[in-house]
């Protein structure tokens, strides 16, 4: 009986050598990320120039929720007052206009964002909060809003010929004639010649608008000259895209980021603003930039311009129903994941039987075999607006490879993830 007992310790000792499996550790990886995790309702946040949040997807109302949640945080605890979004430039000047007590409703402004991925009453309920509290504010005590991405083009041509009309009209009229064949109904499928002949006229345009921004600026003012540029960089950077050769992704996140660090001098020049809040697909806001192969991601760039002043906040999910574009028919309907998988941080997360929680990277330092698990590459959801039924059973194809301590410094996690509610029309 002795032999045979002794023969299965033996045993066991040697596979546990060999295969690496100590059944200890689980336990105690387990034990350590609870010890670290918080709800979001009691996650701290530090004092930085730009806090970036990452969503695992594009098509769920907690991610959304996430935004308004995280913002909320910023602003009533921290003074925050910047929110952009990886949305159009352009239609982030309308949306700004919306939570200042312009016109329409929130689900206008939502729509006006330029993409269908936040045509959702989740992102209504965000821009609805924002005006109610620019309500009780002085001019400048109040939120304002950006988009960072520059894939449309009506607003940013309607925001730049608004203000050439009162400065220029002549020059005004010139260019939205030549301009004509950059437009949000063709911008999917205009043929590539035309986009090209319009890149020289919009480089002209901007030459001359620099030539002449003196005295625009006297018609005007200098912060108006400076809008109405960044309206024409917009429309210039989507017909880069489109019409030359340029590596799509590389390039829109190298825009996206230069973008973003403008709005930083913008409101920092013009209303002493220090530090903003930004949104977008995990992919982009992640900082060692995993995401398309050789791409260096928008949240690459920040964190090399910022150092520590960039902190990126990524997320995940343990099961997900969402909404994305199908791949094959184009329709917009329901796909559903559940993540699995060895020490996966989504895995670790549902045995906790939390909703919702918050881990902080930093104060996981404190644990040592826990921080060295986070050092370690691993698959994190990164789904955009497009899926394919079978895109589920190839984790490869809805994940990105990332090492979590490096690609950000705090994740949130959802357990179960839903549909976003999407505007009725």
């Amino acid at each position: 009986m002795k032999r045979k007992l002794l023969f299965t310790i033996s045993l066991f000792i040697i596979l546990s050598v060999l295969t690496g499996f100590h059944p200890a550790s689980a336990n105690t990886l387990q034990q350590s990320f609870q010890a670290n995790l918080v709800p979001v309702s009691k996650m701290e946040l530090p004092a930085k120039t730009i806090i970036g949040f990452g969503e695992a997807t594009h098509g769920n109302k907690q991610f959304t929720t996430l935004k308004l949640d995280i913002f909320k945080h910023l602003v009533e605890k921290q003074g925050y007052r910047v929110f952009a979004i990886e949305g159009d430039f352009g239609g982030g000047q309308k949306v700004n206009e919306y939570i200042l007590g312009g016109s329409g409703t929130a689900q206008d402004a939502a729509k006006a964002i330029g993409f269908t991925i936040y045509h959702t009453e989740e992102m209504a309920a965000l821009l609805s909060w924002m005006r109610a509290f620019n309500e009780k504010r002085d001019a400048k005590d109040q939120i304002h809003f950006y988009g960072f991405d520059m894939q449309r083009y009506d607003h940013n041509k309607n925001g730049l010929f608004s203000y050439l009309k009162k400065v220029d009209p002549t020059l005004a009229s010139k260019y939205e004639k030549l301009l004509t064949n950059l437009n949000d109904k063709t911008v999917y499928n205009q043929k590539v010649a035309l986009v090209q002949e319009a890149i020289p006229h919009i480089k002209s345009l901007m030459d001359q608008m620099k030539q002449n921004q003196s005295v625009y600026i006297a018609k005007s003012s200098e912060k108006a000259y400076e809008l109405a540029t960044a309206f024409a960089e917009s429309i210039k950077q989507n017909a880069t895209l489109r019409g030359t050769n340029v590596n799509y992704s590389n390039t829109r996140d190298r825009y996206m980021a230069d973008k973003v660090m403008w709005i930083l001098s913008f409101e920092k020049k013009q209303y002493g603003r220090k530090n903003m809040f930004i949104a977008g697909h995990n992919g982009h806001i992640e900082k060692t930039s995993t995401s398309v192969g050789m791409t260096t991601c928008m949240g690459a760039h920040l964190a090399k311009a910022l150092g520590d002043q960039y902190y990126a906040i990524g997320s995940e999910f343990y099961e997900s129903t969402f909404l994305a574009n199908d791949a094959s028919t184009n329709e917009r309907k329901a796909f559903t994941v559940k993540n699995s998988g060895k020490d996966r941080l989504a895995v670790l997360f549902a045995q906790t039987g939390m909703a919702d929680g918050f881990l902080d990277f930093a104060k996981a330092k404190h644990h040592q075999n826990f921080y060295t698990y986070l050092n370690k590459a691993q698959s994190i959801s990164a789904i955009g607006d497009v899926f394919s039924g079978w895109y589920g059973k190839m984790e490869k194809l809805y994940t990105l490879q990332m090492v979590p301590a490096k690609a950000f410094d705090a994740i949130i996690f959802v357990r179960t993830a839903t549909p976003s509610v999407m505007i009725k029309d």
